[in-house]
């Protein structure tokens, strides 16, 4: 009888250890378990950014089967932060929606203006001189080119229909002129040298159309959010949507600028035939069209220094390329296909 007690209590300790084993091979397969591996960073993969079907999620256990960061950023921008939209693909089509500016967002008729031709008076040449400093003119509709001979004018929800050279231009040696939420309209004329020219001026929310050259600069020149499109075509036409031949101090900031003008050369053409050039930031644009979309070049004065290239969307409508850097180097990043979202280099 004591025997059979004795044989019962090793029988006992033998179950209980062989459940205390099948416990611990339990716990260490599931302390073994390969973590999930995520080599982006969190905001890529946030649940508000749609994942793409041919990748596979981070829940297969295997860090194999996940793309690096380095391909992800090398075939397009990285998605947004969470709560951000997605970038879209072809914007050209869609301006407003990418949050570019087309005609529904530049020029007086967003504003509600009723223009007026009241105070504008012309002379023979059909030539508007402003010679007031400080002058404000305000929802006019001036059939003249504009001549400004004054410091700090302001031209605002006004239309500026001119065929001829500069349809507004600043006088060497005054300064401060801004225009704003204006139309400038060269009625198809091809003979127009400078939309806006030349120096120490401001343009926000215009529309430039209809003529042979969009803005020239010198010196302390912004534009921004402003569109220049439907540049007019002719035989001698080499038409330039941003021109500079010399300048100092130029941004560019939040534009849609087009040229696929028959003459077209470049989108944003910087160049030192008349002077040098320093200081020149391209950022956050829509370019489209041209020979080339930036075109940077050495041209007498030595090539334009301190040149930034930033972010910009470039339609691949170029005909040779997207970048022309001719005998000299420029910062050039962040830009990329307005189609696939693909980087592009000025190397």
């Amino acid at each position: 009888m004591a025997e059979l007690i004795s044989n019962r209590r090793r029988r006992l300790r033998t179950i209980i250890s062989i459940g205390l084993l099948g416990a611990s091979l339990v716990a260490c397969k599931t302390s073994g378990e390969p973590t999930a591996v995520s080599p982006a960073p969190s905001e890529w993969t946030t649940a508000e950014i749609s994942p793409q079907p041919a990748q596979p999620t981070a829940t297969t256990g295997s860090a194999t089967s996940q793309p690096s960061v380095k391909q992800q950023s090398g075939s397009k921008p990285p998605p947004p932060p969470p709560g951000q939209a997605a970038p879209k693909t072809n914007c050209v089509n869609t301006l407003r929606a990418c949050g570019f500016p087309d005609a529904s967002n530049t020029g007086w008729q967003p504003t509600g203006v009723k223009l007026t031709t009241a105070g504008v008076d012309l002379t023979p040449d059909a030539e508007f001189q402003i010679t007031k400093p400080g002058a404000v003119i305000d929802g006019k509709d001036i059939r003249g080119c504009v001549s400004i001979k004054a410091d700090n004018v302001t031209i605002k929800r006004s239309r500026v229909r001119c065929e001829s050279y500069f349809p507004i231009r600043i006088y060497e040696g005054f300064r401060n002129a801004v225009i704003e939420d204006t139309e400038i309209d060269g009625l198809n004329s091809g003979t127009t040298n400078a939309a806006v020219g030349f120096e120490y001026y401001t343009l926000r929310r215009v529309n430039i159309h209809s003529l042979g050259e969009g803005p020239h600069m010198g010196t302390d020149v912004l534009i921004e959010n402003s569109y220049v499109h439907d540049l007019a075509s002719c035989d001698i036409c080499h038409n330039d949507a941003i021109q500079s031949s010399g300048a100092r101090n130029v941004v560019l900031r939040h534009n849609t600028f087009i040229n696929d003008a028959m003459g077209k050369n470049a989108v944003v053409r910087i160049a030192t035939e008349q002077g040098d050039s320093h200081n020149f930031l391209v950022e956050n644009n829509l370019l489209a069209g041209g020979n080339f979309a930036v075109q940077v070049r050495s041209q007498g004065n030595g090539f334009p220094d301190g040149v930034r290239v930033i972010n910009n969307r470039i339609v691949p409508t170029w005909r040779f390329g997207p970048f022309d850097v001719t005998d000299g180097r420029i910062e050039a990043s962040g830009n990329f296909r307005d189609d696939t979202l693909e980087p592009l280099s000025a190397e």
